[in-house]
């Protein structure tokens, strides 16, 4: 399945998006479902759910969290049961990233490092993501900060030997949705699905529009020399799969 981890609604600040037109978006963008991930809520819950029902069309709900070492995606096996986040982590922000992860662990949850090398967050992860315990993913593909942000971000996923998974980031506008996106190896149905393959690490970020180089004279073709597949598509964070050509080893399923 292929899945838009990080995309914001109206329930984000500066947000514009109706979940039923990111829905409609997504399904233009040959994705199979994307999550919400509105910043320091799971507000949003109802709405989309409700959205992803009537669209036929898996709609999950995480949250973006922003803290004193840059923002962090965090997904809940049953969000609904989860406590307002002022609640669960205080009411002095930016919250400590150290307690985030430990509480959303305490919760069964999955926590990945949104953007952790964007240099237009003050302060953003950097190089603390080394100093992290409980980390499931970095996010190695931001279809809003494309470039060295990435490759930062997925040398980084290679020391921590952690996958890499892809998100649009998608704030303002439906054209953004699936600017990037993750591959799950299996069937995703609901939170506690994504939740348990994030952290089983059985998981790919994937660039979409992506023009694959040419295959090499004698290749059998279908498949890019960076594992990526055809059809406008390029996979990353495959293990065992070479470097890319931007430097990083992307890594797959742990073991």
């Amino acid at each position: 399945m292929l899945i838009d981890l990080h995309v914001h609604s109206h329930h984000t600040r500066g947000g514009a998006l109706r979940p039923a037109e990111v829905l409609a978006a997504a399904r233009a963008a040959g994705l199979d479902g994307v999550v919400f991930t509105d910043v320091n809520t799971l507000e949003g819950l109802a709405e989309a759910h409700a959205a992803g029902r009537e669209a036929g069309l898996l709609a999950l709900v995480g949250a973006e969290v922003v803290t004193d070492h840059g923002h962090f995606l965090c997904y809940f096996p049953e969000p609904e049961k989860v406590p307002a986040l002022p609640q669960l982590f205080g009411g002095a922000t930016p919250w400590s990233a150290r307690e985030v992860l430990q509480k959303v662990q305490a919760l069964g949850g999955a926590v990945v490092a949104a953007h952790p090398y964007d240099r237009g967050l003050a302060p953003s992860a950097g190089d603390a993501v080394f100093t992290l315990d409980g980390l499931a993913a970095v996010e190695g593909l931001h279809g809003r900060r494309r470039g060295g942000h990435d490759d930062l971000a997925i040398e980084a996923a290679d020391h921590l030997n952690l996958p890499c998974v892809g998100g649009s980031g998608a704030l303002e506008a439906v054209k953004e949705i699936g600017g990037a996106a993750t591959l799950f190896k299996e069937p995703i149905a609901d939170e506690a699905g994504l939740v348990a393959a994030l952290r089983a690490g059985a998981v790919f970020c994937v660039a979409l529009g992506v023009k694959p180089p040419p295959p090499e004279r004698g290749g059998r073709g279908g498949r890019d020399e960076r594992g990526g597949r055809g059809g406008g598509r390029e996979e990353r964070g495959g293990r065992g799969g070479g470097r890319d050509d931007r430097g990083g080893r992307g890594r797959g399923p742990r073991r």
